[in-house]
């Protein structure tokens, strides 16, 4: 694991957003009270933690195919829970396993609040993931976190900041068994110099994450990296074409679409939020690319899709879409998509 000073030049790369002492207060000064926290058990065995992990992949599951509001309130009352747990008497195997548990559930409670707006709660739940990761010594679940971390900044346009987060990812990510890790990191590394318009090194990094996902183990990837499948790495590289495409040279739309194609055709409906994405990139590139009945169609669907979705994330991507058919405001239908996108973009989530 990190040394103190390198987790908090981690989580501080810009020296703006993170203070050494709001990461000590954020990752340390943990809060008593959680929503459904009642009474601590005085010891807890392996079936308890076994069963903590299962609530967070039900709520992951949930997270992935409604959006994040949709369970926000469930990963705080779980979390209130998996508090409490902390201070029963365990053995020591169940108490590092525990501290893993419970990291993830933070690392999920952060993408939640990420996916619904809150980047500020996101971040302080992410400290505590990582404060909990280094506690059960899992480097994997550290490089997940850095990995989140950095798409919270590459959102917002932080990119720089965003690339920190993942080389630190990558350095987690560095031991044996964490090619799915190292592929993430990555991909979203490119994904950072795709939105910079530094092509090479886009392009690099893209062949590199195709490389560790080639040879990494499939058998034995832990919950918070399952989502990373062949077809999301489709939509990935398509996501990074569909930048470099307007950063570097349009050619790059051809590989964009082919890629996004495959991936929304390939999504189920337990990636819904997922396939909105590839929906809302998919038409960006097709307008782009002037074919505009093709792009508006496929916009529709995109707009569709994301109106069954608890996510402000969703709302914030295809925003960028409505500023792309607004480019083309002679064409009817582009002028309609345009409309009905700021229509609903203009709602919001429920305040929390």
């Amino acid at each position: 694991m990190f040394g103190s000073s390198r987790l908090i030049t981690a989580l501080d790369p810009g020296g703006t957003h993170f203070s050494s002492s709001t990461v000590r207060s954020a990752a340390v000064a943990i809060p008593d009270f959680f929503p459904g926290a009642e009474e601590a058990p005085r010891t807890i065995g392996l079936p308890d933690v076994e069963r903590l992990e299962a609530q967070t992949h039900d709520l992951r599951v949930v997270d992935y195919r409604e959006g994040g509001d949709a369970c926000l309130g469930a990963v705080r009352s779980r979390i209130g829970d998996g508090r409490l747990m902390l201070d029963a008497s365990a053995a020591e195997y169940v108490r590092r396993r525990l501290h893993v548990a419970l990291g993830d559930l933070h690392n999920l409670a952060g993408w939640v609040c990420f996916d619904v707006g809150l980047a500020g709660s996101a971040r302080v739940h992410f400290a505590q993931a990582l404060v909990l990761a280094g506690w059960g010594r899992h480097n994997g679940l550290v490089a997940n976190i850095c990995y989140r971390l950095g798409r919270v900044c590459l959102h917002h346009g932080r990119l720089d900041e965003a690339s920190d987060y993942f080389e630190l990812g990558l350095f987690a990510a560095a031991g044996p068994g964490d090619g799915i890790a190292a592929s993430i990191l990555s991909m979203n590394s490119a994904w950072a110099h795709a939105r910079k318009g530094d092509g090479d090194l886009a392009l690099a990094e893209v062949d590199r994450g195709r490389h560790q996902f080639a040879a990494a183990d499939h058998a034995d990837v832990p919950a918070w990296a399952a989502f990373f499948t062949e077809t999301d790495l489709s939509a990935m590289i398509g996501a990074i074409h569909t930048d470099l495409a307007q950063t570097v040279n349009p050619h790059h739309t051809r590989t964009a679409i082919s890629l996004l194609t495959e991936a929304v055709d390939d999504y189920g409906d337990d990636m819904a939020r997922s396939r909105a994405f590839s929906l809302v990139l998919l038409s960006i590139n097709h307008l782009l690319d002037r074919d505009l009945d093709h792009g508006v169609a496929v916009g529709l669907r995109a707009l569709a899709s994301a109106e069954s979705l608890a996510s402000a994330r969703v709302r914030d991507r295809i925003r960028r879409l409505g500023e792309q058919a607004e480019r083309h405001h002679s064409h009817a239908g582009a002028r309609e998509l345009a409309a009905r996108i700021a229509a609903y973009a203009g709602t919001s989530l429920r305040q929390h």
